[in-house]
């Protein structure tokens, strides 16, 4: 799961038609090249995040936008694009609960709601945000919003929300900060009370040691220094034991008990000591778990997609066939038996040695069965 003077810091704050089965024959496997579809080319919208409900309605985030919609809906059927909730919520102004600064994440809860994280931190760094922080949740029954939530007192200007799990079990959302030091934000969705932990923690703050590397070359942010981009990435386990979360500028991958989030009493120490280190694998941003326990998420130096199983600290990869066209998959979201890919293509557009253009920003999607 998982956007912000520079685009490539823009990128790094982050931190992507459904006709199915490529008219194959019944029982039998998609072509090959037709197994990655390709759902909406949104060249100029500066995509990052996606979300589809369980009745397939697609949604997309653009938060480095500056003008033009920020959060849309895209039809399934002929493509065509809505401004989400409405228009007058695309552009920034005095009403902050009601418009859209920097809308970097979406996630679509077991129960249906669509949640829009906006961090209102359009660019990294930056000498203050451009808008509040806040968390808006819909009910797309209506496309009402059912409740806003700021994180006063929780979150101030040196800090940069990134990408969101909703825990309807403990009524709690789990956040990434990728700012600062580093940290998780867990939020109490009855109180609106929300807290920093695991600050600074070896979890949460990237290794300095390790950078991102584009085209075989360590990327450089328009400074002309590498990125350092913490706490990132961040998914919950189907049965909600367990919430997985990243870096995006080294390798390592971690994991720590809902269990242990959720208790505002457990001490800091103790809480870092839950953690468990789930060992080294490519680079990747948003990621996401689909319902038999594999970890996905877009390898941001090679390209494609690749899904990740983990022995103790032993983590094992494999590329996802088919999927090379992907050059930065960053958004995810599962729904009808597929998964759906945000392809940003940052790799190409926001660094100082940047890939040339190869394409545009994509969001694509693959059936589950072909994830193998």
């Amino acid at each position: 799961m998982r956007a912000r003077a520079s685009l490539l810091a823009v990128a790094l704050v982050l931190a992507g038609a459904l006709a199915g089965g490529g008219g194959a024959l019944a029982d039998a496997p998609a072509p090959a090249a037709e197994r990655l579809e390709v759902v909406r080319q949104l060249d100029g919208f500066g995509l990052i995040g996606v979300a589809v409900t369980p009745a397939g309605r697609i949604f997309a985030s653009a938060p480095a936008a500056t003008s033009g919609n920020k959060v849309i809906e895209i039809d399934p059927r002929t493509g065509a694009i809505t401004p989400f909730p409405a228009a007058g919520w695309q552009v920034s102004g005095q009403d902050t609960r009601h418009c859209w600064f920097a809308p970097q994440a979406l996630w679509v809860d077991d129960a249906g709601a669509l949640w829009v994280l906006d961090s209102g931190r359009p660019t990294l760094p930056s000498p203050a945000p451009t808008g509040p922080a806040k968390l808006v949740k819909f009910d797309l029954a209506g496309n009402r919003v059912e409740r806003t939530y700021d994180f006063e007192g929780a979150v101030d200007a040196g800090d940069s929300l990134n990408d969101l799990r909703i825990d309807n079990r403990r009524g709690l959302a789990y956040l990434t900060n990728i700012d600062r030091e580093g940290s998780l934000v867990v939020l109490d969705l009855k109180t609106g009370k929300a807290r920093q932990v695991l600050i600074a923690d070896r979890s949460t703050r990237a290794d300095p040691a390790e950078h991102l590397h584009i085209g075989g070359k360590v990327g450089l942010l328009r400074s002309g220094k590498p990125p350092l981009v913490h706490a990132d990435g961040i998914e919950m386990s189907p049965d909600g034991q367990w919430v997985y979360y990243r870096t995006l500028t080294d390798h390592n991958y971690w994991r720590v008990p809902a269990a242990a989030l959720a208790d505002a009493a457990l001490p800091a120490a103790k809480l870092s000591a839950s953690v468990e280190f789930l060992g080294k694998g490519p680079i990747t941003g948003g990621i996401i778990m689909t319902p038999e326990g594999t970890l996905y998420g877009g390898d941001l130096e090679h390209g494609g997609i690749v899904g990740l199983r983990s022995t103790g600290s032993t983590l094992a990869s494999h590329v996802v066939p088919q999927t090379e066209a992907i050059a930065w998959g960053d958004g995810f979201s599962v729904a009808g038996g597929y998964l759906y890919i945000a392809d940003a293509r940052l790799s190409e557009k926001v660094f100082a040695n940047s890939l040339p253009k190869r394409g545009v920003a994509t969001i694509y999607r693959i059936r589950l069965t072909d994830l193998k």
